[in-house]
Parts: C-alpha cells; structure tokens; sequence
C-alpha cells in the first residue's frame, strides 16, 4: 500500500510539473498579440461589438492565471465610442481553483471610460443597433409549449471562496451627453483602494471622485470621499460598512463662491436576501446643522421604512450666510435664530413617514406628521402649533396694521380703467398637484392682527384644489370660510364661501388704524361667490352669486346726526329751532342688505338701517368690470325718536332726503355723491303754498270781522268745512 502511495504522489507530482512546464512553455511560445484579430472578430460576431486592442496584451499561465490588457476601445458599429480602457491586470492562482478557491493578486484597472451618448432623436450609443431587431423577433416566436419538458435544476454546488490581495482603481471617468435633454454629467478622477478583501472578513475601503453637471444654464460641481471598513458576503447576500466617514463638496453659481460640505457617518448594511437595508447611527453635518439618527428599509418591492432623525437646534440665519445665500432682513433680528427637528421615521408600506414629528421655531412650537406615498406621489402635512408671531419674520415696517402700502395709491387706482389680463393662477403646477395639507395655530398675529383657532385644510388632486376649511377666530367673532379651484377645465373655475358672525367692528377698525374707531357695531355676513378665468380681469368679468351683511348694537361716533340734521333743516327754511348737541354720537340698531352679483355687476335693492331719530334705505349698483357705481341712498325722520331729540316741523317727517352716487371709481367723492335737491324744491313749494294759504286766510278773517262783527266766526268756520284747514 506504501508503494502505491508513494506511485500516486509521484504520478500526481508529475502532472503538476508537466502543467507547469507546459505553462510556461505556452508564455514562451505563444505571443497572445497574435490573436488580436481574432479577438476582435469574435467580440463583433458574439456582441455585435466593434473591438480595437491597440496595446499589448499580456498574460502568465503558472503558477498565476493572468491577464494584462492595454489600449482597449469599444463601440458599437456606426455610433459614438462607448468606452475605452488604459491598463488592467488580474491573475488568480491556479491550483487553489482545484478546491473552489479563487486567490487572486492586486486587481488593478486605471484609466477606464465608459461614455454614454444620446442624439437629439432619441437614439444613443449603449444599445446595439440589432437589439431591436432581435426584439422583435423573439417577440413574433410562439411561446414554448406547455408539454415541453422543464429543464433540469443546476446540480448545487459549493460557493467559491472569494480572496483578492486588494483592488485598486485610478482615474476613472464616466460621461452622458443627453444632447436632447441638452445636459452633460461626468464623473472623473474616480479612485477605489481596498486591502485584501475575502468572504465576510473586513477590510479597508477608499473611494473618491468628481462630479460635474451642466443643464439649462446651470454648472455644479461635486467632490466626494468615503473612508469605511466593508464586509462582502456574496454567498449570503450580505454587505456592511462600517465606521463611514464621507465628504460631499458642493458648488454652484447659487451657492457663492464658497462650496457647500456635507459630512455624512454611521454604518451601513444590506441584507439582499432578507430585503433589508440599514443605516445605524447616522450623523449628517452640514454648515451650522447637525443631525443624528437611524433608517431602515424593509422589502424593497413595497418599502417599509423605519427609524428617527433629530436635528439638533441651529441658526437659520447662520446656516443661510454659511451657504452664501442672503439672510431675510426681519423686524426682529432675533427671528430664525433657534430652529430644531426631530421625528419617527415610519408608516404602512410604499409609504414614507415621519411621525410623530415636532418643529420649533424660536418661540413657537409643532407638532403633527409628514407623509409621502410612493406609489401616488402624494404630500400629505399636518402641523398644530401653540403660537406663531408672523409679523416678526416680514421685512421692517411691513408686519403693523394700517401702515399704508408702499407705492404712488393715486397711480394704482386712476388712468387704466380695465384691469390686468395677466395669469395670476397658476394652472401646470396645480394639475400636478397632489397634497393633503392640515395646519392649526392656537394664536396667530399677522399683520397686527390677533387670531385664534387658526385652521387651513387643504385638499389638492387631480386638478382641484380643495379648501375645505379657512378659519379663524378674530376680532371678537369667527370667520369660517372655504373655497374651491378647478384647472381641469377652461377657463379655471373658482368658488368661495365665506360667514362671518359676531365681528367686533369697533375693535377691527382701531386695529387697522391704530386710533379710535369711529364705526362701532356687531357685523355678521355669509357670500357665495363664484368666477372664472385665470387674469384679474377674467375673475371680475365673470364674478356672480350673493352675498350679505347685517350690523347690530351700532354706534357712528364724532357726530349726532339727528342733531345735525335738526340744525341744518333749520338753517335752511327756519323749520324748527335750534338745538345744542350734547351727545356726539349716532346709535343705530339695524343695518343690513342683501347683494346679487352677476358678471361682476354687484346689485342691492334692500339696504336699510335703524338709526337715532331715523330710517337710512338705498339701493343701486355697482358696476366692477367698468369701475363704477349708480347708488341712491334716502334719509327719513322718525316721528316720535326725533322729537326727542329736536323739534322740527311736522312737514318734513317722513320725508325721504335722498342722495344720489354715480360715476365711475376715479370721481373725486363730492363729485361723486350729490343730494337730491328736488326734494328740497318739493318741501319749499309745500311751504310757500302753507304762507300762502296763511295770509289769505288771515286777510279774510280780518275783513269777515270788519263786516260781520260777531259772525265772523262762524263763517270762518262754514268756509274752513268747504274749503278745509
């Protein structure tokens, strides 16, 4: 048995030397240079590929298998060069491969290109011009047939093992020319550096490259390194780094001269088999923020996403000169000073959520959740804050009420009688639009004004923008509103609901204008009211639907107009007699109307108020697509509540003093409204008829006595029942 041993070692010892031998025999002999051409010809019969070798090529057989190629191009026939190669070297030891094992030195590639074109047309330089073709070909084959017996299972076999000295890869470059989009991407300088790397053991990874961009106008440039440990475990599937630490280096023409960095840690891995991706102990630096965290990602088919992002509190204003973009100029300079972020990250499948989610800025404080579909595409945020102080964060001057806009109001508001037929609504973004929006403030302060149970919900789909809910609680009372948007037709359609109950005028106008109102009372209203188009003068040639308002417990302050009324009739026709006014106001319990509008022609017929000692009525209209209005308003006296405060005579009671507004929106205001003086004319004549009547009568009583004596009267009497008074 010894000797048989000994007959089979030496039987295999010979083997091995005569491979040897012929190894290096077949390196001495054989110039693999000389099969260029047959290498080329086979690479375009097989692939269709358009091989030009014009380096050498080198290779060993024993004890290493290797192969070293030098001044490769490829192409496909009739189109762009698809990639070039400079060198490559691989060997992989041979008699370790008798036992699955794949031992192979330093792998080395260096300046590999692969350049992606494609033409105007469509058409590009990476797809062979026979793959169509082919196409349709396999396309016109009948299906395999059902009977046909099913191919056998590859037999099982043992996984290689995988041990690579280290791989090195210098100055790589990548491009796509997208002359129809007309955009350009290179990637250069790429460089990988790895130690030796095996089958789940760990090992050092370097990488680095540049990015360059040009489309539409605008350069970027990028540089990126990563350092890590990586492990590679092919056979299950998995694959980790560890201990990451990258770079990213922005620049661009929006960003300044100073580049934007973003630094980027944590660890990585990736369970292929079990579709399950992680990032542990993520932190993400960038200018003046620092965030932290960790994401999952489970079944890549329907993603699951899982794990939390804290942001710690940064500068807003800091970070934005940092990045070389200009800081808002704001009425406090302490706003945008404090901001901070944090959330969940989860939610049901093909779904990315944060929540709960939590938002402070400065003194304000959210809560609530943001969600995008992966599958529609849809936004959805929901935000409820405490408070929220916006006038800190407008431009100085801007956020106080009643300070006048900015700009010559004279030029706005005369000259051009039409208005702008410029798009104001905006309708390709809305026809994408795809947003579920929910935003609830417990106090909020714009523009001076103090609001409460601020509400916005916002439902936007399919071309129609739906706001369900714009309320707000103000002023002593509530605004409940709602409107609609719809730009799947033409023009665009626009509906607004608007209610407003228990409205403190008084305090809304002292707001508005900083001083003491002078118009106090209780204002409800309700409109409904619709229009087309997209230009302003588009949505006022179609406006339409109705609308109303009712003021209570009102005051007008500064004037007793029943006083002042009193005074004037006396003045004018020596009616009454003078009285002093003590109180300077006007009470008044009702006023109200109701309005019709139709192609922006808004009408009243029944507008009336209760006021001291009076009944105000009017109606008209006015005319919005020609600026202009045609008003009659009408002042009556009440009997019994102006006696109390002037006595006049009994023949203007009930009377209406009307006056008359007409012309357009540009007509100086005592142009515009004059009184009606026919009225005055009626009343004089009533009086000259009432003197006439007077001394007539006085003359013929007195010559009724002087011829009559003590008759006299009861003829006075006899002719006042013929002729009455």
């Amino acid at each position: 048995m010894k000797g048989m041993a000994k007959l089979i070692l030496g039987l295999v010892g010979l083997v091995v030397v005569l491979v040897a031998a012929a190894g290096v025999l077949l390196g001495i002999f054989i110039d693999p240079n000389d099969y260029k051409d047959d290498i080329e010809k086979l690479a375009l019969d097989k692939a269709g590929l358009e091989l030009s070798i014009d380096g050498d090529i080198g290779w060993t057989l024993f004890p290493w298998l290797g192969l070293e190629l030098n001044g490769v191009q490829a192409r496909y026939p009739g189109k762009p060069e698809l990639a070039s190669l400079g060198q490559a070297r691989v060997a992989v030891k041979l008699l370790p491969l008798l036992s699955r094992q794949a031992q192979l030195s330093s792998v080395e590639v260096s300046a590999l290109e692969l350049n992606l074109v494609r033409e105007a047309d469509g058409s590009d330089n990476w797809t062979p011009a026979t793959a169509a073709t082919a196409a349709d070909s396999a396309a016109g084959e009948p299906p395999p047939s059902a009977s046909a017996p099913a191919p056998e299972a590859a037999e099982t076999t043992a996984p290689v093992a995988l041990d690579i000295e280290s791989i090195r890869v210098s100055d790589g470059r990548l491009s796509l020319d997208d002359r129809k989009a007309g955009s350009q991407l290179t990637l250069q300088n790429l460089a990988v550096t790895t130690g030796r790397v095996q089958a789940g053991a760990w090992f050092p990874l370097e990488l680095g490259f540049e990015l360059q961009q040009s489309a539409a106008g605008t350069d970027l440039q990028a540089g990126v390194t990563l350092q890590a440990e990586a492990q590679l475990d092919p056979q299950a599937q998995q694959y980790r780094l560890r201990g990451l630490d990258s770079t990213l280096s922005l620049a661009t023409a929006a960003l300044g001269d100073k580049p934007l960095e973003l630094q980027l840690g944590g660890d990585l891995s990736a369970d292929l088999a079990s579709e399950l991706a992680r990032i542990d102990n993520l932190s993400l630096k960038l200018a003046d923020i620092s965030a932290a965290g960790s994401v999952s990602v489970q079944d890549f088919a329907a993603p699951k996403f899982g794990g939390d992002l804290k942001v710690a509190q940064f500068n807003a204003r800091t970070l934005l000169a940092s990045l070389g973009q200009p800081v808002p100029e704001t009425a406090d300079s302490n706003a945008l000073t404090r901001v901070a972020f944090g959330a969940a990250i989860n939610g049901p499948a093909n779904t990315f959520a944060l929540q709960p989610l939590t938002l402070t800025l400065d003194d304000s404080r959210f809560s609530g959740r943001f969600g995008y579909d992966l599958n529609s595409g849809r936004l959805s945020l929901q935000l409820d804050g405490d408070k929220l102080d916006a006038d800190r964060y407008l431009p100085p001057g801007n956020g106080q009420a009643g300070t006048p806009a900015s700009g010559d109001s004279s030029q706005q508001t005369s000259g051009d009688a039409g208005y702008s037929k410029e798009p104001v609504i905006p309708v390709e973004p809305l026809q994408h639009l795809n947003l579920d929006l929910r935003l609830g403030l417990k106090q909020l302060t714009a523009s001076g004004v103090a609001m409460r149970d601020v509400e916005l919900a916002l439902d936007a789909r399919d071309g129609i923008a739906d706001f369900s809910r714009i309320n707000a609680n103000l002023f002593g009372g509530s605004v409940r509103s709602s409107a609609r948007l719809d730009v799947r037709q033409t023009p665009v359609r626009l509906q607004v609901k608007k209610n407003v109950s228990g409205l403190q005028i008084g305090t809304l106008l002292q707001t508005l204008t900083g001083e003491n109102p002078r118009i106090t009372g209780t204002l409800s209203s309700q409109a409904d009211i619709s229009a087309n188009g997209r230009s302003v003068d588009a949505i006022v040639n179609s406006l339409g639907g109705s609308a109303n308002f009712n003021v209570t417990d009102g005051t007008i302050e500064g004037i007793s107009m029943a006083q002042t009324i009193c005074q004037g009739f006396n003045t004018l026709g020596s009616l009454g007699v003078n009285a002093q006014q003590v109180d300077r106001s006007t009470p008044f319990a009702n006023l109200g109307g109701n309005f019709r509008i139709s192609n922006g022609v808004i009408s009243n017929q029944d507008l009336a108020a209760s006021l001291d000692a009076m009944a105000l009525k009017g109606r008209g209209s006015v005319n919005l697509p020609q600026r202009s209005l045609d008003y009659r308003l009408g002042l009556s006296i009440e009997e019994n509540l102006f006696k109390q405060s002037c006595s006049v005579n009994n023949k203007i009671q009930g009377v209406e003093w009307p006056v008359n507004c007409k012309g357009s929106f540009d007509t100086p205001p005592a142009e515009l409204c004059r009184p009606d003086l026919s009225v005055f004319e009626d009343l004089l004549k009533q009086q000259l008829q009432q003197e006439v009547q007077k001394k007539v009568e006085e003359e013929v009583d007195q010559k009724l006595k002087d011829r009559l004596g003590e008759e006299a009267k009861k003829a006075k009497d006899l002719l006042k029942g013929l002729f009455g008074n």
